[in-house]
């Protein structure tokens, strides 16, 4: 595992989201609060729609293709939580923001 440093920590303004690419993987970056941040797959567990142009209500991420929603924090598919999208752990480090990938 290792820490992928993303996007400038002050390119991510507060209740925005941008789409960043760690060691190719297509990932949203969703920043709540100042130190609020979250991390998780761009691609709906449905049909690997983009999820960058969803809703987000609070912490839950509307997909655009199909309104399945997902809980930011968790990855988890509000209607059946069985289902998830993955999430990432990320830090800040020297002024960017890091994700940490297998």
């Amino acid at each position: 595992m290792s820490w992928v440093a993303v996007l400038e920590d002050k390119k991510l303004k507060e209740d925005t989201m941008k789409i960043v690419f760690p060691k190719g993987v297509s990932v949203l970056l969703i920043r709540k609060k100042e130190n609020e941040i979250y991390a998780i797959s761009n691609k709906c567990a449905h049909m690997a729609c983009p999820m960058m142009g969803g809703y987000l209500d609070g912490y839950i991420l509307q997909c655009p293709c199909h309104d399945w929603k997902f809980d930011i924090r968790t990855g988890v598919f509000v209607d059946a939580p069985e289902i998830k999208v993955p999430i990432y752990e990320w830090h800040i480090d020297k002024g960017s923001i890091c994700i940490k990938m297998e």
